[in-house]
């Protein structure tokens, strides 16, 4: 991978990591309503000898795509895209709130974004008749469903039917769109919700027992996936969901583990996770 990428939402947690992943071998545009934290971000690219510029601005905004664009040429020909920045929201359907923006936001930055990262991402490569990589960030809520998380739910299944068109549409000429559905992720956003939970302990400790694998992943191990879908080890890859959840979404929802197994790992016979 050669050339520019942008990146959405790389102010922090899985966007910032992408960026940072992506920045050892091609230039970056940094892409964030934050503008502090977009700078901060850009300023430790930059002072680790890194190719990066950054776009302050509102995904849910076409202008603020199209900027991001021409700041990418200018460092050099775009080769890929990736649509991270959204927004969660929990909003029971038998009370939802009545100020409506609360609820559009979250379609807003989350669809609206995604779609015109791909739409501009697409202008771009049919017109310099290039090849490119897009990768959207889409959520196990894509596919399953959890407690007054509807609206989050339907935004990422419409990031999955997006990723889908794009690679189905425009495949024939080079283009590949993927995205990535991560689990539980230790970003920012993840660690506040523990700081707000009633039980921050058992919140985590609900969260790392769900999981197959007994953990919460990194943001960089989701840029790693990232890393290989705008690649061309994944030359052959297109309109797929990528799940990165830690074997979350292929559980039947049992946490129940084999208690001389988990004995001999010196784990907890209940839940599977270290002994502490």
């Amino acid at each position: 991978m050669s050339g520019a990428v942008v990146v959405t939402g790389a102010a922090s947690g899985i966007g910032k990591a992408i960026a940072k992943k992506i920045a050892s071998r091609a230039a970056v545009v940094l892409v964030d309503l934050n503008e502090i934290k977009l700078a901060e971000v850009e300023e430790e690219l930059l002072n680790g000898g890194h190719q990066v510029a950054r776009v302050a601005g509102d995904v849910s905004k076409r202008a603020t795509h199209i900027e991001a664009e021409i700041v990418a040429r200018k460092l050099g020909i775009l080769s890929g895209w990736v649509n991270c920045a959204g927004i969660g929201g929990i909003f029971p359907l038998h009370n939802l709130p009545e100020n409506e923006e609360h609820l559009m936001k979250v379609w807003d930055v989350n669809q609206a974004g995604s779609l015109w990262g791909c739409a501009i991402a697409v202008e771009n490569f049919i017109r310099e008749k290039r090849k490119g990589a897009i990768v959207n960030i889409s959520s196990v809520h894509g596919r399953q469903a959890y407690l007054d998380h509807a609206l989050y739910e339907m935004s990422k299944a419409a990031v999955d039917a997006l990723t889908r068109n794009v690679a189905v549409v425009y495949g024939p000429y080079g283009i590949r769109a993927n995205s990535v559905a991560p689990g539980a992720v230790m970003s920012e956003a993840m660690i506040q919700s523990f700081t707000d939970a009633p039980d921050p302990d058992g919140r985590r400790r609900w969260l790392e027992s769900s999981t197959p694998l007994k953990r919460i992943a990194s943001p960089s191990e989701i840029a790693d996936v990232v890393d290989f879908l705008l690649s061309d080890n994944s030359s052959y890859v297109t309109g797929q969901s990528i799940y990165v959840d830690g074997g979350w979404t292929s559980s039947l929802g049992s946490r129940e583990v084999d208690k001389e197994l988990a004995q001999r790992y010196n784990l907890e016979v209940d839940s599977g996770l270290p002994n502490r």
